[in-house]
């Protein structure tokens, strides 16, 4: 006996709505994340590795010096993976960004390289990635610092703006005849009428590139599309979570000139990070890795090597 025309309906609409559900709730598709390696010395080490993960409009080149001093100075010594997030670098540029796209390109990058637990480290934007790799996959995480951001929901004061640089990017027009030097000078200056800071504008310019393979013409590294687009809920906001915490240490490392890590912060850091500690670095504003690397690195070291 086969069922009449309205239960055929029924289950087709019933089959249409689980399927369309089941999408929803789907993990995030990841992509292949670029990443720098420093392991002369540690190809035969079997400590955890170390990776790496910078703010919004960074690159794995920020760390550069700071990953060869880990490296060295690690004991036992362990390789360090500088990487690059997704829409920015030499990472792929995709329509998505959101923590939760990011938490998935790093467990592919785990499975990429064969890891199976690393400690880890992430700045201002990448710091809230980490933290939500910690919180859904602790099992993958030895210890974790993360670096002038807390779980709150808000961000500082300064970010404010960024939306107004993502669009004043987007507006800069150069000559592909100019040189990369010529390119980026005409870019501060047309940055400036926006961005009174020249370490920020500095900053920035650092994704200017000339692309050879496309006639020369000039382009950002970081995808300014997407990161506009998704800014308000998949960059300044990090996700509300219920019922998960990290138990494994953690070292909150912030500014003491920076309002990312406020007093009001720590009841919440510590019910997701119940074993983190929270360190102030005197006189050093967002970006307390640069700033302040001499501190960072004996901080970051101690609690390696600990």
């Amino acid at each position: 006996m086969f069922p009449s025309n309205a239960v055929r309906r029924a289950i087709k609409s019933s089959f249409r709505s689980f399927h369309l559900s089941a999408t929803c709730y789907s993990k995030p598709a990841p992509v292949a994340l670029s990443f720098t390696r420093y392991e002369n010395n540690a190809s035969d080490s079997n400590a955890p590795p170390v990776l790496v993960l910078h703010g919004l409009f960074g690159s794995k080149s920020n760390w550069n010096s700071l990953g060869k001093a880990f490296h060295k100075n690690t004991k036992p010594v362990r390789k360090i993976y500088a990487i690059d997030a997704r829409n920015h670098g030499d990472s792929p540029h995709t329509d998505e960004h959101s923590y939760d796209h990011m938490v998935e390109d790093l467990v592919q990058l785990y499975k990429t390289l064969g890891i199976d637990k690393a400690s880890i480290i992430g700045h201002s934007m990448g710091g809230w990635a980490m933290m939500l790799l910690a919180l859904k996959y602790p099992e993958l995480v030895e210890k974790a610092i993360i670096v002038d951001i807390s779980p709150s929901t808000g961000l500082g004061t300064s970010n404010t703006n960024i939306p107004l640089f993502l669009q004043s990017m987007k507006m800069i027009q150069i000559s592909p005849t100019a040189t990369i030097h010529q390119a980026r000078k005409l870019a501060d200056e047309q940055l400036a009428r926006i961005i009174a800071e020249k370490s920020l504008r500095d900053f920035l310019i650092t994704n200017l590139v000339k692309a050879e393979k496309e006639g020369g013409h000039f382009r950002w590294r970081i995808n300014l599309e997407a990161l506009e687009r998704n800014f308000n809920t998949g960059v300044a906001q990090f996700p509300q979570l219920t019922g998960r915490k990290f138990e494994g240490p953690t070292l909150f490392i912030a500014g003491g000139r920076s309002d990312y890590v406020k007093s009001e912060d720590v009841p919440l850091i510590k019910t997701l990070f119940p074993n983190s500690e929270i360190t102030y670095v005197k006189d050093a504003g967002h970006w307390v890795h640069s700033e302040k690397s001499t501190e960072f690195s004996k901080l970051v070291l101690n609690f390696l090597n600990e």
